[in-house]
């Protein structure tokens, strides 16, 4: 029997852990998962058959996980909260939950609920789960380190990888939206009309509701710069729109408001990984390090936030990546030098890694893809000296 344990609380888990091992009329295969982004994921690869989820932290984020979870042939559903209300129990049996536990858990009610899905599925098969694409959310809580710039580029070099309908790039900064302008974008259909539908909204509808980005290709759901402080979004709201791009993309890549805030925490629980935008610049590295001070306080580890540092210069006095890592106590996974083509670029409408594919830059953000894939650049051929003497006079001629 394999089980699936989601919860941002270790000692849930653990207790979780113990009680399914403990049941001995079956062979019990486990798997835990901090967040409900990776749960689903991990529902997915591990074909899970019975998925406990802790809704504790999250209710919102939960009961939509709970509907795409429970759409699984012969999976079980259980949900499981420190306070029981019947307006709880009636939105989780409604969103697809079979079983609801109270915490703290007791070995029997849980062998209970496996003994029930024993019986029930005793001569069922198992089905393969739908696809299950990853979020990589780009995040700051200081403006102005170049999270948007990030953002674009990195998902505009995840279609260049890729290639068809497989890569969006949603922008989700909901008072201060960048990506339409920064890719000289025309939308005529928005976030805001995601979220008007978002109750009926599927693969189909999102899909029609996406900007393709001429130069690349890419999916791209922009946020309207009209009167953007006008719009009032909620966590199931943006939460929806994630899990159907889940579903219907490979990679979704997440620009963010700058601000630590529920609405932020929720689209995180969603995501494979974060990206911490910061800058060698005392102010941008106190920021950063409140950010990762909370984000530890809410159950995200070292395996899912990855610092980047941009706009870097090896300058007397600059702030060096070894110091930045010792500053804010978490590694930093990518560097991303300083270019003044990125001003160029995006004064010009168009991403860097399309415009100047030879770039300092634009080679950081291919080892960032590297790293966020897990799958590494095949080398170029090796360059000659008059290939290399006319890249470089190109890129003079563009300054």
């Amino acid at each position: 029997m394999r089980i699936l344990i989601i919860s941002s609380q270790s000692d849930f888990r653990q207790q979780m852990q113990a009680a399914c091992l403990r049941y001995t009329k079956t062979l019990v295969s486990l798997r835990t998962a901090e967040s409900v982004g990776q749960g689903l994921e991990l529902a997915h690869q591990f074909e899970a058959q019975v998925v406990y989820i802790d809704l504790t932290r999250n209710i919102e984020a939960g009961i939509l996980a709970i509907q795409q979870l429970s759409g699984v042939p012969n999976r079980m559903v259980v949900v499981s909260i420190d306070k029981l209300t019947t307006e709880f129990v009636t939105r989780t049996i409604r969103a697809g939950a079979r079983e609801v536990l109270v915490q703290p858990v007791q070995d029997e009610d849980v062998h209970q609920i496996l003994d029930k899905f024993a019986a029930i599925n005793s001569n069922t098969v198992d089905v393969q789960p739908a696809r299950n694409g990853k979020v990589v959310i780009c995040f700051s809580s200081k403006g102005g380190v170049g999270k948007t710039t990030m953002a674009c580029n990195l998902a505009v070099m995840l279609q260049q990888r890729f290639g068809g309908n497989r890569v969006a790039l949603i922008d989700a900064n909901t008072q201060a939206p960048n990506i339409a302008p920064m890719l000289d974008l025309r939308p005529t259909r928005w976030l805001r009309d995601a979220v008007m539908e978002y109750r009926r909204l599927d693969n189909e509808m999102l899909n029609e509701l996406m900007t393709v980005h001429e130069a690349s290709g890419l999916h791209v759901l922009a946020h309207s710069t009209d009167n953007p402080l006008g719009l009032d979004f909620s966590e199931d709201q943006l939460s929806k729109i994630l899990l159907v791009s889940k579903g219907s993309y490979d990679w979704t890549v997440v620009d963010t408001f700058p601000l630590l805030s529920t609405l932020n925490l929720s689209m995180m629980d969603l995501s494979d990984q974060i990206l911490l935008v910061t800058e060698p610049v005392v102010p941008s590295l106190r920021s950063a390090r409140y950010n990762l001070e909370m984000l530890q306080k809410a159950g995200y580890g070292k395996d899912r936030i990855k610092v980047i540092l941009n706009r870097f210069s090896n300058f007397r006095g600059n702030v060096s990546p070894e110091l930045v890592a010792e500053t804010l106590n978490w590694p930093v996974s990518h560097v991303v030098p300083y270019d003044v083509h990125s001003t160029i670029a995006a004064n010009s409408g168009q991403a860097l890694v399309n415009m100047f594919p030879d770039s300092n830059v634009t080679s950081a953000v291919s080892r960032m893809v590297d790293g966020v894939t897990g799958v590494p650049t095949p080398p170029p051929p090796p360059e000659g000296v008059v290939e290399k003497a006319l890249r470089q006079f190109r890129n003079w001629l563009d300054l």
